[in-house]
């Protein structure tokens, strides 16, 4: 996947749809081209970019696929940063690898990471109330 140019680099102070504007532009993208790219509306686009705080997971890695570019940079995350150094490889292999599969299998998956999460955090919760 392509990095992003000095010009392009997402600045710390951005929000998600400021730093997708600012590369769907340095990119020559419109929003109704790159929202062809994914399957979405330019209506669609722009939300992602002016009201939303974050679109949907799996259109965050259509917009990095669209993009050409990782979700870490189109997320602005710094993967040089500490916290990554305790991902399991076996599962960052993986997530590489099934970031190219078709989008109805992505979102599948981000359902089904979602809905993991969701039942690790409600057990964390119920243990921390029985204490």
């Amino acid at each position: 996947m392509g990095g992003l140019s000095k010009k392009t680099q997402p600045e710390s102070n951005q929000s998600f749809g400021q730093r997708l504007a600012k590369i769907r532009k340095a990119k020559g993208l419109t929003q109704t081209e790159l929202g062809m790219r994914i399957g979405a509306t330019q209506r669609a686009m722009h939300h992602y970019e002016k009201k939303a705080e974050y679109p949907p997971v799996q259109k965050i890695v259509e917009l990095a696929h669209a993009l050409d570019m990782s979700v870490d940079e189109l997320l602005g995350v710094d993967v040089n940063n500490d916290s990554y150094k305790n991902i399991n490889p076996k599962l960052a292999k993986r997530l590489r690898l099934a970031s190219n599969l078709p989008s109805h299998e992505l979102k599948a998956l981000s359902t089904f990471i979602d809905a993991l999460l969701l039942k690790q955090q409600v057990k964390e919760k119920d243990a921390g109330q029985a204490m």
